[in-house]
Parts: C-alpha cells; sequence; structure tokens
C-alpha cells in the first residue's frame, strides 16, 4: 500500500522582473530615502491556488462624465450670469406689456368717460333738445278750459332741456285752473310736450253777482257766465259755507252729478232744504222728491221708469218703494 501524498504547496510565483529605476529614489524624495514595497493583495485563484495582485492595480480612477470631458472650460460665473441676463429682459418685457395695458385701459376709460359726458351735456344742458313754444301741444281744452291759461302754465318751462322739464309740477300748475280737473304732460322728443287736460264738468248755475257761475259736483266754481246755459239747472241753495246751507249745497251737486246727460237735461231748478231733502223740479213742472244723495244710481233708474207715466209728483225718496201723484 502506498503511502499518502504530501499536501501539495501553493504555487509561489515568478521574481518580477527588474526594473531600471530599482534602487532610485522617487521623484520629489531626497536622495537615499527608503521606498516602501508596493502592496499586494491576494486574490482567489484556482481552487488550491493564490494569486498576487500588485496593490496599484486595485486602486479605482475617478470617473469623469463624458459631459464634462466634451464641453469646453467656461470662466467661472458665466452661466450664472446668463440666466440672470435672460430673467431680466424678461421681466423687463413683461413691466413693458403690463405698461401698455395699463395705458390702453385708461385711454378706454378716459374715452368712455367722454363719450357719457358729452350725451349728459346734450340731454340735461344743450339747448338742441329745449322744449320750444312752438312745440306745446294742448288736448282737452275748449268750453270752459281757457287754452291760453293752459299754455301760460306750461311756458315758464320753455327754454329747458326737455329731460329737465318736471312733468308732473307742470300738471300740477294747471290743475290749479278751476276748469281743469286734472292734467297729465308728457314729452315729445326732441324739443316738445303734450298737454292732455280733463276738464270739469258743471252740474248747476247759481245766480252771483255780475250773472252766474257754474258749479261741478264737488262744488268747485268753475267759471263765470252771465246767463245760465239752457242744459243746466239752476241751484235755489244760496251759496255759502255756513253749517246750514253747505251740506244742503253739498247734497244737491251729488244729486245732480249722479244724473245722466240726458235727465241732467230736463232739471230746471234743485234746492235742499237740509241734506236729507232733496228736490228737483224738472222742466215740465213735474216735482221731484229725491231724498238724500244716498242710492242715486237706483233712483235714477226708478225714475226713468215712472217717467213713462205721466204726474206731477214723482218720489223716489224710497227707491224700493216709490210712489207717483198729481
Amino acid at each position: 500500500m502506498r503511502p499518502p501524498a504530501a499536501p501539495r504547496q501553493p504555487r509561489r510565483p515568478d521574481p518580477e522582473p527588474a526594473r531600471p529605476d530599482r534602487g532610485r529614489a522617487p521623484a520629489g524624495r531626497p536622495d537615499g530615502a527608503p521606498t516602501r514595497p508596493a502592496k499586494t493583495a491576494r486574490v482567489p485563484a484556482a481552487p488550491g491556488r493564490e494569486q498576487t495582485v500588485p496593490g496599484d492595480a486595485l486602486e479605482r480612477r475617478p470617473s469623469v462624465p463624458a459631459a464634462a470631458r466634451v464641453l469646453p472650460d467656461r470662466p467661472r460665473g458665466a452661466t450664472a450670469a446668463a440666466v440672470s441676463t435672460g430673467l431680466a429682459a424678461r421681466l423687463a418685457e413683461k413691466a413693458a406689456a403690463d405698461r401698455r395695458l395699463l395705458l390702453h385701459r385708461i385711454g378706454v376709460t378716459l374715452a368712455v368717460l367722454a363719450l357719457l359726458g358729452g350725451v349728459a351735456w346734450v340731454l340735461l344742458f344743450s339747448p338742441l333738445l329745449a322744449l320750444q313754444g312752438d312745440k306745446i301741444e294742448l288736448a282737452g281744452v275748449g268750453g270752459e278750459v281757457d287754452a291760453a291759461q293752459v299754455r301760460a302754465a306750461v311756458e315758464p318751462e320753455v327754454g329747458t332741456p326737455l329731460l329737465r322739464v318736471d312733468t308732473s309740477a307742470v300738471a300740477d300748475r294747471v290743475a290749479t285752473l278751476p276748469a281743469v280737473e286734472r292734467a297729465q304732460v308728457s314729452r315729445s322728443w326732441p324739443d316738445g310736450v303734450t298737454v292732455t287736460v280733463v276738464p270739469r264738468q258743471p252740474v248747476a248755475a247759481a245766480p252771483v253777482e255780475g250773472g252766474w257761475v257754474l258749479l261741478d259736483d264737488d262744488g268747485v266754481q268753475v267759471t263765470t257766465v252771465p246767463e245760465v246755459p239752457a242744459d243746466l239747472p239752476e241751484v235755489t241753495v244760496p251759496l255759502s259755507t255756513s253749517a246750514e246751507t253747505a251740506p244742503a249745497l253739498e247734497a244737491v251737486l251729488s244729486v245732480l252729478g249722479a244724473l245722466p246727460p240726458d235727465l241732467l237735461g230736463q232739471v230746471a231748478e234743485a234746492g235742499a232744504t237740509s241734506a236729507e231733502h232733496v228736490t228737483l223740479t224738472l222742466a215740465d213742472g213735474a216735482t221731484v222728491r229725491w231724498g238724500d244723495a244716498g242710492e242715486s244710481e237706483l233712483k235714477v233708474e226708478v225714475l226713468t221708469v215712472l217717467r213713462q207715466q205721466p204726474a206731477g209728483v214723482y218720489d223716489v225718496s224710497v227707491p224700493r218703494a216709490p210712489t207717483t201723484s198729481s
């Protein structure tokens, strides 16, 4: 039996060939300074072997980016200066644009204000749209309403820009005329007005010094005439404001105001001893006992039916139980 073989020793590396500069002092060292041997490191080799590698081979060189090797050298601060210059230019351009926009807005605002000011001047102060005296139109005048008096109430506004004419004030002035019940004033562009008058309707005539005064159903003295109109009755109640006659006169005028025009034309006289005893005298001599001013519409209907039968007295003071007598 063969004895076991001795373990195999690792192979020693071949001696490194001598370098020509071995024994010389490294550059930058004084002559004769000892040099340290280069470090070696062991790296794994084939199984059962070890391989030594010089220490310099294990050192890694620092990696340099490719871009750094390609780009040329630039002076320090060049990149920052370029960025700063571009940002300043953009800020200056933005500021200039903002100024132009602000100036444009200011110009538009001033133009609009000037336009509005011109329109306001034309409407409120210019004589172009002022009321002209020959452009005053009247409606509803005639009869007891004097057109000259109505025109005189409007003429103070002549020359005033139409938009500044106070139509309500003009209508109130016209309505103060005795013959006018109410009035309405409207603008007629560009330089005129139209005055529409609702005249008072006289329902009776009362004797006064120098003639006859015409009264409406409110007791307003509309006008004075020399003679009694043929279609109006004469009021026998005195025109006074005493506590005794005033209620009677008011009741008489209220009754006359409720009569239709055809029936009013048949009344010759109207009087009352009190507010509850109104009496009408018709043109044919018949008498109508009216009573008070209440239920006048019903009494008119009843009297119209009763007048179909001749009678000397028609009593409608109680309209639901009327009577007639000769």
